[in-house]
């Protein structure tokens, strides 16, 4: 590899696929969140029953299929290092939305447009990974993106932990809802990030950090 190819991949490593990995560990973060929710005190709170924690899932699947064709067109459309971060943005305001329910029925609604929102994530990354990438260098970084999403899904039982043992009832909030103000916090930051380096496909990028001689490389 020419020096200014390796120069080039490192920026891509660094910039492009460092926000891929934080965002889809955010989008798994969520989704564990809801099943910690449920055992730290949301069933009782909100008096669920039956099968009623099944549909919450099953509603947020139901967007996600919605969802992920859509996205993959809009990127085509709209610029991915707009699209990508605002979808981000969406589900950071509809967590912080949770926190704030007082029947299931609203956490039905907002699983649903979270659900839309998160796929914008798998599919979308994947049409970016593969623009930047060749084929010898895609299997690594997919499956450092993929890991990234079972990290979230690890470190979401911690962060429950951590919170409803120093949160539970702070502020007249219980645990659970910290929990998903806490996830909030962290994913709105990351949406930001997004909308600093994240460089669009190379045939229209205007990153900050790509020269134009090794854009073109």
């Amino acid at each position: 590899m020419l020096p200014l190819e390796r120069k080039l991949v490192l920026k891509i490593d660094w910039f492009i696929l460092s926000y891929c990995c934080l965002m889809y560990f955010t989008n798994y973060l969520d989704r564990a969140n809801i099943n910690n929710a449920y055992v730290s005190g949301m069933k009782e709170d909100l008096n669920m029953h039956g099968t009623e924690f099944n549909k919450i899932n099953t509603v947020f699947t139901c967007g996600y299929i919605v969802g992920m064709i859509p996205n993959n067109l809009i990127i085509q459309v709209v610029p991915p290092r707009i699209w990508l971060p605002v979808m981000q943005l969406v589900w950071g305001v509809l967590t912080f939305c949770t926190s704030a329910v007082h029947t299931v029925e609203h956490i039905y609604a907002i699983r649903f447009f979270q659900g839309i929102a998160e796929s914008s994530t798998f599919v979308g990354v994947h049409y970016i990974l593969g623009a930047w990438y060749r084929p010898s260098e895609l299997g690594k970084r997919s499956g450092i993106f993929t890991s990234s999403g079972l990290v979230g899904t690890l470190f979401s039982g911690v962060l429950q932990a951590a919170v409803y043992r120093g949160l539970n009832g702070h502020a007249g909030r219980a645990g659970w809802r910290w929990l998903f103000i806490i996830d909030g916090i962290i994913t709105l930051p990351i949406a930001l990030y997004g909308f600093i380096v994240f460089p669009d496909v190379p045939a229209i990028t205007k990153a900050f950090y790509l020269s134009e001689d090794v854009s073109a490389v």
